[in-house]
């Protein structure tokens, strides 16, 4: 069995394009089931973000299943109004074996996202591994593939602590002001301005347990809406000396064209202040609070140069950490390999079981002829040596195979196995990478969830 990724990412696919071929999540477990069924695949699983829309799927012949994924995604409405089938398809990209499931590895870890390491990937890909799960789409090479996908995930941020540096400008803002106060759940917050920085610093600010915090902005409504999402109040910048009077920490993200905060305004406001400190963060460009401000007593100003100075530096150690966590990645993908070749010997495995199973079953019923006076306890006592007896002898000749998985010694090895002990193997399930005696199924779970174009045909 193949496994197999077609898909289309941020990377090389418009958004406009992505946006109309999104799988909503309330869309997922039917999707699944369509692109199983249309591909004829043994196992399938959409995920679909606003950077990447893939589909994950296990078949028979790779370059046949690539080949009716792609098709599949090609007869969507959406896909048809996207972009004309010829640029679509060169859009498209498709991995097959190993490199497929080293790109889900690598995507779970973060080192394929936007910004290296981000970790909202991965709750993403467990999700929807359960909508996979829960409309029963997923079959065993899925769910061993997912599951040590996102078991990798967990190890890589433990071991190479790759999400600890921040490259968000807003969360090394909250940070540098939590930092610097030494912590500010109990501050007083000014964030002047109502845009997309502004909110997102709000959420930090959040996070860190922050309840006073005002919203100034020269749209008082566009203020009090995004103020109001966190409970926060709002001004007009007609009031904002005011509220930088009463404020401890000030975060700037406006579009003005020209500074709001000169040197001389709060110098006059600080006057006003009692000696009490003030740091200003500004985030703007242009700025908006005038560098001279930091030669007022009890003010300090960080801007935007030496934020991203920060970013930068945080950039770097996520680089740094990238390597360690390619290394992780490595291991686990050739550790995912020797698994996957190993299914090759599972009906010898499974028919060398059921050989020991046989002759325990034939041994035993003789001997409690024989036995007639045990107790019921002390039967099942002798049942249990015996089989424990039966598989530890089969133990040794399944381990040695299993660590010679792929080889031609293990090939030749099973056929002896198969002559010496005069096996019969089933083909079936457990050849096309359903084994009985290999890693457990993972539980479906809560299933995924929003729904978009590829909803498929007649569903």
């Amino acid at each position: 069995m193949h496994t197999i990724v077609v898909g289309l990412s941020i990377k090389r696919a418009p958004l406009e394009i992505l946006e109309q071929l999104s799988v909503h999540h309330s869309q997922n477990e039917l999707c699944v089931q369509d692109v199983k069924a249309a591909a004829g695949l043994a196992g399938a699983v959409v995920l679909s973000t606003c950077n990447r829309l893939e589909f994950y799927g296990v078949c028979e012949d790779a370059d046949e299943g690539v080949a009716r994924v792609r098709d599949f995604i090609l007869g969507q409405g959406g896909a048809a109004d996207a972009a004309p089938a010829r640029q679509f398809r060169e859009l498209l990209y498709a991995f097959t074996d190993g490199r497929a499931v080293r790109h889900l590895f690598e995507v779970v870890c973060g080192l394929d996202s936007l910004i290296v390491g981000e970790t909202e990937i991965a709750g993403q890909v467990s999700r929807a591994y359960r909508a996979s799960c829960k409309a029963g789409a997923n079959d065993k090479m899925v769910n061993v593939w997912f599951q040590r996908a996102l078991s990798l995930g967990k190890k890589v941020r433990s071991e190479t602590r790759i999400s600890r540096y921040s490259t968000s400008i807003g969360r090394i803002a909250v940070e540098l002001a939590a930092r610097e106060l030494g912590g500010i759940a109990d501050k007083r917050v000014l964030i002047l301005g109502a845009g997309e920085m502004s909110e997102l610093t709000m959420k930090y600010l959040v996070a860190q347990d922050v309840s006073v915090a005002m919203v100034s902005n020269r749209s008082l409504e566009k203020a009090q809406r995004l103020a109001g999402q966190y409970g926060f109040g709002a001004c007009s910048l007609d009031e904002m000396d005011a509220c930088l009077e009463q404020a401890d920490v000030v975060f700037s993200a406006t579009a003005a064209k020209s500074c709001l905060v000169g040197r001389e305004r709060l110098a006059a406001i600080m006057e006003r202040r009692a000696e009490r400190p003030l740091l200003c963060i500004d985030m703007a460009l242009p700025r908006d609070i005038d560098p001279a401000v930091r030669d007022i007593p009890n003010v300090s100003c960080y801007d935007i140069n030496e934020l991203r100075d920060v970013a930068n530096r945080h950039q770097n150690e996520r680089l740094r950490a990238a390597k360690t966590a390619a290394q992780l990645i490595d291991e686990a993908a050739a550790d995912f390999e020797r698994w996957q070749r190993s299914l090759e010997y599972i009906p010898t495995i499974d028919a060398l079981y059921r050989q020991a199973d046989r002759i325990k079953a034939d041994k035993l019923e003789r001997a409690m002829g024989k036995l007639s006076g045990l107790t019921p306890s002390q039967k099942q006592a002798v049942q249990c040596l015996a089989t424990s007896i039966a598989h530890q002898l089969v133990h040794e000749p399944v381990a040695s195979l299993n660590a010679m998985a792929g080889s031609e010694k293990s090939r030749a090895y099973a056929a002896m196995l198969q002559e010496l002990f005069h096996l019969e193997p089933e083909e079936g399930p457990a050849s096309a990478g359903m084994p009985a005696r290999a890693d457990a199924p993972a539980p479906a779970e809560t299933g995924a969830g929003p729904g978009g174009a590829l909803t498929g045909g007649s569903r």
